[in-house]
Parts: C-alpha cells; sequence; structure tokens
C-alpha cells in the first residue's frame, strides 16, 4: 500500500497527547489495519469482529485531529525546560479558549462537545473570568514579556486595567528603592519639607517645588514607551531582551527579574 512501517501507538492515560498521536497514527494506518482485520489467513473472524472500527469512529478520529493538535501544541509549549514559561499561560489559554477550541459550523455533535467541555475546564481553572485576573502572577509575567505585553487577548477594559496595574507595580519598585536610598543616606542630610523655606509664589507652595519635575511622570514615561516598544518575534527569549534593554526601563526590569 505504499504506506510508511509505522507501530500503531497506544493511549495511556498518564502520557499527556497519547490519544491525539493514537488518532493520528490509525488514521494513517487505516488501509493496512482494515486488510489484516479482513485478511481470514491472518485474523480470525471473532477478533476482526471485535476490532473493527465503524466508519463513523474513522471519521470521528479525523474530525477530532484539530482540536487535539492545539491542545498538543500547548502542552509542548507549556513543558519546554529551557525557555520561560510562566508568561506563556495566559495567552495560550485564552487562544485555545477562543480560536482552537471555538466551535466551527462544520464540527460534528461530538467534536463539538469536546471543545465546550474543555472550553468550560478551562475556564474555570484558569479563573479567566476573575476579577482579580491582572493582579496573578502568569498574568504579570505575561505583561512583563515583551511578546506579550500588548495583552491582543484581553477585551479593552482588561487590557487597560492590567496596564494600570503594571504601572502600579513599577511605581512600588521605585518607592522601594527610593525608601533603600533614603535609609543610607546620613544624618546630616534634612529631610525634604523638614526646614520651612521661602517659596517663590503661592501655587510653588500649595503644589511643592517638585511639581513639574515629578518622579512619577518619569515612571509612566518608562511603562508607555515599554509598551509602545516594537514587539520582538514569538520564537524570541524574553529573558535575553530583558539582558539587552534592562538599562532602558530599569525599574521594569527589577519587576520582571
Amino acid at each position: 500500500m505504499q504506506l510508511t512501517a509505522h507501530r500503531l501507538i497506544q493511549s495511556c492515560k498518564t502520557r499527556w497527547n497519547s490519544v491525539h498521536e493514537m488518532f493520528g497514527r490509525l488514521v494513517e494506518q487505516r488501509w493496512a489495519v482494515c486488510a489484516v482485520l479482513s485478511d481470514r489467513s491472518e485474523t480470525k473472524l471473532t477478533d476482526a469482529r471485535t476490532l473493527e472500527l465503524r466508519d463513523n469512529f474513522w471519521q470521528l478520529m479525523e474530525d477530532m485531529a484539530p482540536a487535539l493538535e492545539a491542545l498538543k501544541c500547548a502542552t509542548t509549549v507549556m513543558s519546554a525546560d529551557t525557555e520561560v514559561s510562566i508568561s506563556n499561560t495566559y495567552p495560550i489559554t485564552f487562544s485555545l479558549i477562543n480560536t482552537h477550541l471555538k466551535t466551527a459550523d462544520g464540527d460534528s455533535s461530538r467534536v463539538a462537545e469536546y471543545k465546550s467541555k474543555v472550553r468550560t475546564s478551562l475556564s474555570e481553572r484558569m479563573k479567566v473570568e476573575s476579577e482579580d485576573l491582572t493582579s496573578t502572577t502568569p498574568m504579570i509575567a505575561t505583561m512583563l514579556d515583551p511578546r506579550h505585553k500588548h495583552l491582543g487577548f484581553l477585551i479593552p477594559a482588561s487590557r487597560i486595567s492590567a496596564h494600570s496595574k503594571l504601572l502600579e507595580l513599577a511605581m512600588a519598585e521605585h518607592v522601594g528603592s527610593t525608601s533603600t536610598n533614603e535609609a543610607t543616606t546620613g544624618d546630616d542630610v534634612p529631610v525634604q519639607g523638614a526646614v520651612l523655606q521661602r517659596h517663590t509664589s503661592a501655587m510653588t507652595f500649595l503644589l511643592g517645588e517638585n511639581y513639574t519635575t515629578s518622579s512619577n511622570y518619569d515612571i509612566e514615561k518608562e511603562v508607555d514607551m515599554f509598551l509602545k516598544d516594537p514587539s520582538p518575534l514569538l520564537d524570541s527569549s524574553p529573558t535575553e531582551w530583558w539582558k539587552v534593554n534592562e538599562g532602558r526601563f530599569p525599574r521594569l526590569a527589577n519587576v520582571a527579574r
């Protein structure tokens, strides 16, 4: 039959993607399998009746291939032991829910049911509807991953909330580093505001000497520049990117670290 000489693969509950591999190999070797089962010199009639698959089963295995392939890709990426994986958690989850496991018009009832159950399970386990989603460690890591910082998988309201959280983290990092620096200064350095000084105007007195040079503006500018900076390729390493760019975004680099 000019088929590649491949062994069949057996599904194993403890091995991810084994169902996908089993289905794929069976479909590949379908006509060889059918020929062996129909050859009485090779297979007894009683065994053939037990082992033969109906046409709708063969069709189901073919129909399930795209959904199972997407899950295989997801587990492969998340199982990588030489790359950062936590920042991929939500981009991959939302991609599965909104794209690869979304019911299509041509899906059979069995495939549609499977996709629906996996989508529901992922949504519940990953808490994608949670109000605290932008405060979770995986989502914070996603914001700081230059490949995913645009958060295109989120709805606009959630995206704005996430970017506000990123600004909050950067400001907290600035306050922490400032406090550390102030703690190391000598006792002879006067505390700002401790000595009453003559102010040039009422506005300066009310709003403060540093009103026009607020450090918060610098932090907002850093976060804004980071978000507007071109995203690297998906196959690039976020840790290598930060190694090169930490000087441009010092506060965010500390948060990312």
